[in-house]
């Protein structure tokens, strides 16, 4: 062990001690019934019996305060009846930050004592945490006297935070977003608060857990969330229409730093379409007029857009006019509607296309409707009699 082990135990040792130069003490030997703080120690329950010894509470309190020990009693002793107890060696020339000895009976405190013995020092260790500080405590075999020193860095909960969201979605399926709240510190967490943003737009329908719901957040109380564990909330939304949704997330807890977390989703429609392509009256006789409608419905969840139609004629038919939404033109039997800008999801367009019937025959007026949204066409066609 070196010096920079040293510094970090606490030892409380019986021992004689030599003369030494200004504040460093040498220590060459140990348990000297004048000065050790207790009988030696052969097993980790003899170290037991005495830092829970009635007769000797005065006593190590006495050390606890010299040593500046900021904990709380309790813990200290709860942690001698219950904490796991090390075996520990001190090599020759450690320089330790303090130990306790005796003098005149009392209990007192040295500081910087470089051990100087033949032998290696065989000792107990144990840890523990009181009042959001770690200690750790030393004692020697041969004195059974201890040192309490505080460890860094102080035990704390570290706080971690995930969003998790589907990149897109599709309308009207529901979204949900969950944050996964971990702790990767030392020590539990005793109360964190965790927040979800409720973006424009988005409709809350369910959170998982009991949650507090505001106009524009859901939080959610995690409490005693051990080191290494983690929990998962989750909130359910719906949208009106196509939007993007950046949600926001963030944890704060009673010791534990503030995190953050980052997630979006992009709410698409999807394109669907019904065609109906009608004759009014039918069989028609020739010479007479024949009344088609075009009928478009946009029966999805995205927009629809430059809708248009095309449609073929027989030689048994010739165009006379075609109204609606948008011009309808005719050229060499080939009719035209020009293109409608924005077919809104649930909206509905009709044309209306007057032909003459200028023989007779089994008709058929096969219609092309295109829009952007769709890579081929949907089509329609009205079988008509003309006699």
């Amino acid at each position: 062990m070196n010096r920079h082990l040293a510094a970090s135990l606490l030892v409380l040792i019986s021992l004689w001690v030599a003369p030494a130069p200004a504040a460093e003490h040498n220590a060459t030997r140990l348990g000297n019934p004048a000065t050790r703080f207790a009988p030696p120690l052969k097993t980790p329950e003899d170290l037991r019996g005495m830092l829970l010894t009635p007769a000797l509470q005065a006593d190590i309190e006495q050390i606890l305060r010299q040593g500046g020990y900021l904990g709380d009693l309790q813990d200290f002793r709860d942690a001698a009846a219950k904490a796991e107890i090390k075996e520990l060696s001190i090599p020759t020339g450690t320089l330790l930050p303090s130990m306790s000895t005796r003098l005149k009976k009392r209990p007192v405190l040295l500081h910087d004592i470089r051990w100087a013995g033949k032998k290696p020092i065989e000792a107990y260790e144990f840890n523990f945490d009181s009042k959001w500080r770690r200690y750790r405590v030393i004692t020697p075999k041969p004195c059974s006297n201890f040192w309490v020193e505080e460890v860094l860095p102080p035990p704390a909960p570290v706080l971690s935070l995930a969003c998790e969201a589907p990149a897109q979605q599709f309308l009207p399926q529901p979204l949900t977003v969950c944050q996964n709240l971990g702790n990767h510190g030392n020590i539990s967490e005793p109360k964190a608060v965790l927040a979800l943003s409720i973006p424009a737009g988005a409709k809350l329908v369910g959170t998982t857990g009991t949650a507090e719901v505001t106009a524009d957040h859901i939080s959610w109380n995690v409490l005693d969330l051990a080191p290494g564990a983690s929990q998962r909330v989750c909130a359910t939304f719906t949208a009106a229409q196509p939007l993007s949704f950046s949600f926001s997330g963030m944890a704060l807890g009673d010791h534990a730093a503030k995190v953050e977390s980052q997630c979006a989703t992009r709410v698409v429609g999807i394109p669907a379409v019904l065609l109906e392509v009608v004759d009014l009256a039918d069989p028609i006789q020739v010479g007479n007029e024949v009344v088609y409608t075009v009928r478009v419905r946009n029966q999805g969840s995205a927009a629809l857009t430059h809708v248009r139609f095309n449609a073929t004629l027989e030689d048994s038919q010739s165009f006379l006019s075609g109204s609606g939404p948008s011009p309808v033109s005719a050229a060499a039997g080939n009719l035209a509607a020009e293109p409608l800008p924005l077919l809104k999801p649930g909206e509905e367009v009709l044309w209306r296309v007057v032909v003459k019937a200028e023989k007779a025959g089994d008709v058929r007026f096969a219609v092309e409707m295109r829009a952007d949204q769709f890579s081929r066409p949907v089509t329609e066609t009205e079988a008509t009699r003309q006699y």
